[in-house]
């Protein structure tokens, strides 16, 4: 997953938080896309958030951080 922040994308006012549903515009918005399995490096949206606390919650209440990361066992 890749996250942008609002000066690389426009906000459209009225358009809501994926996280809370409070509205995005007065707020600097946090984007979130994954890679596609299609040609070019596609990506697509999978969140707009209102700001890095919403998507951290979101990130946090789709225990998408679980099975994430490398784990390494003290026996090698």
């Amino acid at each position: 997953m890749s996250v942008a922040h609002s000066s690389v994308r426009p906000v459209t006012a009225g358009t809501e938080c994926a996280y809370c549903g409070s509205d995005r515009s007065p707020h600097d918005p946090v984007f979130a896309e994954e890679a596609t399995d299609g040609p070019d490096d596609e990506r697509e949206s999978v969140g707009e958030f209102r700001n890095y606390a919403c998507l951290h919650e979101w990130i946090e209440a789709a225990a998408l951080v679980y099975g994430t990361a490398c784990e390494r066992s003290p026996d090698g």
